[in-house]
């Protein structure tokens, strides 16, 4: 929920106390009292998230306000809210401290309005604290069934990440999950040109995981270097930037000191599988293919094609450059892995024409994680190929449309690519997935880039490296978190609000019991 601002917020807190106040010159002193003392605790413990403190309080003021002309109810008015304070506590406390905190904070608030039976109003507290406890147990149950984590120390890291910006408890919990993997990395050097094409994904999110790689190798190898999206998902997600940075330096310590191998270009082949369109770079011992899905959209292909790619040295890049439309199959799998498994061999030498260019936007985009943009210019002396390049997690179709009609008619094929950047998703609530959006000036800072590609466009020799190396990737178990809180988010969504009203329930029986008894 977007909040209020905190002055707005406070204001309305402290004309619920003022009013408050004149209530209790009738209710009795125990009616103010209580309210400030609920006040007190909240905010005890919300401290660290004071916009939520002052809203709940807010929303509560009105129901404590309502019951001030029902005295009968006043004592038990502060249970009415302990699931919802609970909910809000999980971000902070664990499991058992956030209902008991919670049912604390009520009880000790209602012992102050001098409640006539005392007992009663106990029972009425520690039911509703075992039964929100109760809840939670139940979530949790459920997704230990399916992860082998409870629900709750799953979501917990990643709320506090959002709330705090503290992705460091986010990745703790990845290094526990994650396991021991064996990767690949291709290093293709053309001229002064670096392409980067490893085996792993760029997540999770912000600064999490392996979502800055592409900026620190960059960092490693110099401003000219392109990185490029993979087979995969994010089950190949490293654990912790750590664990990213230290890829990086390593890749770059071995394109420093190890024995490149150099390589034949036989020139830029258009090809075509099923729904899938390539742009073929053709060397004698590797193959490296710009993919594209045009009017389906592409994003992660599947991650087990990297086994037959390296066997048969056949590359493919994801451009990741259109949102899908229609989700990757299995038939499109064994399509690419057809492909891939077959590389063309090169019958004669082409000259490789190479140009570099990067520019960078006045102002922001839609999409864009970074100002950036990079423009790679391709040529065999017989086509010549657009490589646009923008720091982003993939683009909608309007965005390939617009930079297509102003660079389509100077080359033969104009390609759009984007890393499947994360650095910028997942940062605050609601922002997964941004995609770029159409924007007049990121076409304009591509078109300077492209021009100073031009410039610098003279034919270079290639070589090129294939690097493994041991890191830590999520794994499978992604798959089985996201199952995971899939059915513990459909069970919640369909459930949460039981919780929510049987303080509302109890307080009704528990009135008619008490009424009943008297009689």
């Amino acid at each position: 929920m977007r909040l209020p601002s905190t002055e707005a917020l406070s204001v309305w807190v402290g004309a619920e106390v003022v009013l408050s106040y004149l209530r209790s010159i009738s209710d009795g002193f125990g009616y103010l009292a209580g309210f400030l003392m609920y006040l007190a605790l909240s905010l005890a413990t919300l401290h660290k998230r004071v916009k939520t403190f002052l809203a709940m309080m807010g929303m509560f003021g009105i129901v404590y306000l309502v019951v001030s002309f029902f005295p009968e109810v006043i004592s038990f008015s502060f249970g009415l809210f302990v699931p919802l304070i609970t909910y809000i506590m999980l971000i902070d406390y664990g499991d058992l401290t956030s209902p008991g905190l919670a049912t604390a904070t009520g009880l000790i608030s209602a012992l102050l309005t001098y409640p006539t039976n005392i007992v009663l109003v106990v029972v009425y507290y520690l039911i509703i604290g075992i039964f929100s406890y109760t809840y939670l147990v139940l979530v949790n149950r459920k997704g230990r069934s399916i992860t082998g984590f409870s629900s709750l120390s799953i979501v917990r890291p990643f709320l506090r990440a959002m709330s705090y910006k503290r992705g460091e408890e986010v990745e703790g919990f990845l290094e526990k999950i994650s396991t021991n993997f064996n990767t690949s990395v291709l290093v293709l050097k053309l001229g002064e040109v670096f392409i980067v094409l490893p085996r792993i994904h760029y997540g999770m999110y912000g600064e999490v995981g392996s979502s800055l790689f592409p900026y620190q190798i960059e960092s490693a190898l110099g401003r000219r270097t392109l990185v490029f999206h993979g087979p995969g998902s994010h089950e190949l997600d490293l654990a912790s930037k750590r664990d990213s940075m230290k890829l990086a330096e390593e890749i770059s310590s071995k394109v420093g000191s190890e024995k490149w191998e150099k390589i034949r270009f036989g020139g830029i082949m258009f090809l075509s599988q099923d729904r899938f369109r390539m742009t073929s770079l053709v060397f004698d011992k590797i193959m490296l293919n710009f993919t594209e899905r045009p009017n389906y959209g592409i994003d992660d292909l599947p991650g087990n094609l990297w086994d037959e790619i390296l066997r048969s040295r056949n590359f493919i890049i994801d451009c990741h450059n259109e949102s899908l439309k229609e989700e990757i199959g299995h038939k499109d799998e064994r399509v690419l892995r057809e492909f891939v498994s077959k590389r063309i061999i090169p019958t004669k030498e082409t000259p490789l024409q190479v140009g570099y260019g990067e520019a960078e936007l006045s102002t922001s985009c839609e999409g864009l994680c970074s100002k950036r943009v990079k423009a790679l210019v391709l040529g065999d002396k017989e086509h010549k190929v657009l490589i646009l390049y923008i720091f982003a997690n993939n683009a909608n179709e309007e965005t390939g449309k617009m930079i297509q009609e102003r660079f389509r008619n100077k080359y033969d094929r104009v390609i759009l690519v984007t890393p499947d950047d994360h650095s910028c998703t997942g940062t605050t609530f609601g922002n997964l997935y941004s995609p770029a959006e159409p924007c007049p000036m990121a076409v304009d800072a591509l078109e300077k880039a492209v021009n100073e590609a031009e410039a610098d466009f003279k034919e270079v020799e290639a070589e090129y490296m294939i690097i493994s190396t041991k890191t830590k990737v999520i794994g499978k178990f992604i798959s089985s978190m996201v199952e995971g809180l899939e059915q513990v988010g459909n069970f919640a969504m369909k459930t949460f609000w039981i919780p929510v009203i049987f303080p509302y329930v109890l307080l009704i029986v528990t009135l008619l019991g008490d009424y009943l008894i008297k009689l």
